[in-house]
């Protein structure tokens, strides 16, 4: 199964909050799904509802185990959010 691949700057949501180091944990997390995953598919084309990490638990009511580490993940970088530039709507 091939992995997620962070989305570069050019392709991401107006309001996509996150920093480089953020996607490429979280694509790291999303490559354990299967590619067609809602997930998957959400963060890959850059929408809204891959824009943020809550937003894509949504699609992981059944997997708890990926709903914890996406939290960590978000956790660890919500102390840099407050320097971060306000997201586009």
């Amino acid at each position: 199964m091939a992995g997620v691949r962070p989305l570069p700057p050019q392709n991401r949501h107006p309001s996509d909050y996150r920093d480089d180091a953020e996607h490429a944990q979280i694509a790291l997390i999303l490559s354990e799904l299967p590619p067609k995953h809602p997930a998957r598919v959400a963060y890959s084309s850059g929408s809204w509802e891959g824009a943020n990490t809550l937003s894509l638990i949504r699609f992981l009511v059944t997997r708890m185990d990926m709903v914890d580490r996406l939290l960590a993940v978000y956790s660890a970088h919500a102390a840099n959010a407050a320097f971060r530039p306000a997201p586009q709507l």
